[in-house]
């Protein structure tokens, strides 16, 4: 009997899962552990392309949005990090006959200072659709049968035992039909939240989009001011020109009739910029003290443990203590702590140029993902509540020619940052068509600032409830998934305990929005009416979904660590039944 296996979504994590388990399968066989003839794949996709997804694709992208993270730790093949890097390497020629713009490319012909290559997106696009034909191929020469459904949306998910049925769309015909899955994995993506009106964009993307609707000399509010509202900028200043003055200081000179733009956030900070590594060897915030804290408190962890190995090691690695509070409300005019950023990432603060500072969080990046997991359910919300930002602008760092354009237009005249503090609003005047973002500045001075038009580029939102799909609702609405986490362990943490058919049992929980999962093996997790968790066994989640629990869910290292586990269990299971 054949098994049946539903990818729901087309993009980068299909592209990883599709590898992980075809490699799974091809080694099994070898060794005459499984059948390969007896194994289906399904992948459904609402695009018409397989492999790039939302991120990566030039439908939505230019030429000049580069990835953020590193090329060499993009790879999606499990145990080969630099297996982007590698492919970009050797396929020049594909990559100059797909985009007549490769050799004007401003980023990764070569290695940076900074020893670190940002690529155009479109890059990773090209090398996801190489990869997922690739596997697609060697499925087929096993014997695998891939059913790949392009403009297919699926609309409805239900666990029937065994297995799942899935209710799929075909978006050209509009005909809906069933099929039936033994396991199915959840690789949506990104969603955006559905609130686009006249002069409101709730995403950047498409960006060629963006640019055809919001007119030149237009003032633009774009809300954040992460990676994403930096892309939103070079989208929407395209028609100006950066070039350098002969001391290498990046300049821009605008186009006729340039739009403006105000980047709003609740602190006003901006991401950190990548600098070059060194060899600084952590002594404190490492793999060892970090099991011994996991070992000691296995799911009770707390903020306070982390901050101490973090200030150690600061304080060891600079030979002074650490300005924690300058670290989370910077002073200084947003273009002089740009400028600083960037200066300190070209330069560095180590005997080598290296960043000392990037040099040991890098180091607990690996880690990341344990802490966060292992945190109580109520020093999670702490951090999520007060540090999501502080993390993620010292993580998720900017590459030096991203910041250089930013600070830029900064100079021009073109942008600048604002502070909104935690309590501000937004609201629209409907007669006159202006958007208003309402807030006190540090001194306690009321602004009322006016646009037209507003830009969302604070990326992906955490609740699968902003998630307007038909798929999405459904899920929530007959309690597939659950968006609240629930530990038996730990102190209560709301006053309300969790009532299910007719018992109250006391425990830790967390509304995360994020689909809970089982974490080592990705299986949905479900509590039912005799109030115990439990893995659903058949329907898995990867992505930005989990982001809730799985803190680094969207970035390539994590999803490939995550379809490698999935791809373990499915080959165990199947090895098993044969």
């Amino acid at each position: 009997m054949q098994f049946d296996f539903a990818i729901i979504g087309g993009g980068l994590t299909a592209a990883a899962m599709l590898c992980q388990f075809v490699n799974r399968v091809k080694q099994q066989a070898a060794k005459g552990r499984l059948d390969p003839c007896e194994i289906g794949i399904q992948i459904y996709e609402k695009q018409d392309t397989f492999g790039p997804g939302f991120p990566h694709s030039d439908i939505f992208t230019l030429p000049f949005h580069i990835t953020n993270m590193c090329a060499s730790d993009m790879g999606i093949i499990a145990g080969r990090p630099g297996d982007f890097e590698d492919w970009v390497a050797a396929n020049p020629d594909h990559l100059q006959n797909r985009f007549s713009w490769f050799e004007a490319s401003p980023a990764g012909q070569s290695k940076s200072a900074q020893g670190c290559n940002h690529y155009p997106r479109a890059f990773m696009g090209e090398y996801l659709k190489a990869r997922f034909q690739e596997a697609v191929k060697t499925a087929q020469c096993l014997g695998l049968e891939v059913d790949l459904r392009p403009q297919s949306e699926v609309v409805r998910l239900k666990e029937r035992y065994p297995g799942a049925t899935l209710s799929i769309r075909d978006l050209q015909t509009h005909h809906d039909y069933q099929r039936h899955a033994d396991r199915v994995l959840l690789a949506t993506g990104h969603w955006f939240e559905q609130k686009d009106q006249p002069g409101y964009f709730s995403s950047p993307w498409p960006a060629a989009e963006l640019r055809r609707n919001i007119p030149p000399g237009a003032r633009v509010a774009v809300i954040g001011t992460s990676l994403s509202a930096i892309e939103t900028l070079l989208t929407l200043t395209s028609e100006g020109r950066f070039s350098r003055t002969r001391t290498g200081t990046l300049v821009y000179t605008p186009a006729e009739r340039p739009r403006k733009f105000s980047l709003y956030s609740r602190r006003g900070l901006i991401p950190k910029v990548r600098g070059k590594m060194g060899r600084y060897q952590n002594k404190f915030l490492n793999r060892a003290n970090i099991d011994r804290l996991l070992s000691n408190k296995p799911g009770n962890l707390r903020l306070e443990d982390i901050f101490k190995l973090l200030d150690s090691e600061l304080a060891a690695a600079y030979d002074r203590p650490v300005d924690w509070y300058e670290v989370a409300n910077p002073t200084g005019r947003p273009a002089d702590l740009l400028q600083k950023y960037i200066e300190d990432a070209v330069h560095g603060d180590g005997p080598g140029g290296e960043l000392i500072w990037q040099t040991v969080l890098h180091q607990s990046f690996g880690m990341v993902r344990d802490i966060y997991l292992n945190l109580t359910l109520s020093d999670r919300r702490r951090f999520d509540r007060h540090y999501t930002s502080i993390f993620f602008t010292h993580a998720a760092t900017q590459p030096v020619l991203n910041a250089e354009k930013l600070l830029a237009l900064m100079n021009a005249g073109i942008a600048e940052v604002i502070k909104l503090g935690r309590d501000y609003r937004l609201t629209k005047d409907n007669d006159d068509g202006y958007f208003e973002f309402i807030y006190e500045d540090d001194r306690g001075n009321l602004h009322r600032d006016a646009h037209r038009y507003v830009v969302n580029a604070r990326g992906q939102a955490r609740s699968l409830e902003t998630n307007a799909s038909e798929l999405a609702v459904s899920l929530l609405a007959s309690g597939t998934v659950q968006i609240r986490e629930f530990r038996l362990s730990g102190a209560r943490t709301e006053s309300d305990d969790l009532t299910a058919g007719g018992l109250t049992t006391a425990g830790e929980t967390y509304k995360t929005g994020s689909i809970w999962i089982d974490p080592d093996t990705h299986h949905i997790m479900q509590k039912g009416p005799d109030g115990k968790a439990a893995g659903s066994g058949t329907i898995y989640a990867v992505g930005a979904m989990t982001r809730g629990q799985i803190i680094n869910a969207s970035m390539a290292d994590a999803i490939v660590r995550a379809t490698s586990g999935i791809a373990d269990d499915l080959v165990d299971y199947l090895s098993r039944r044969d």
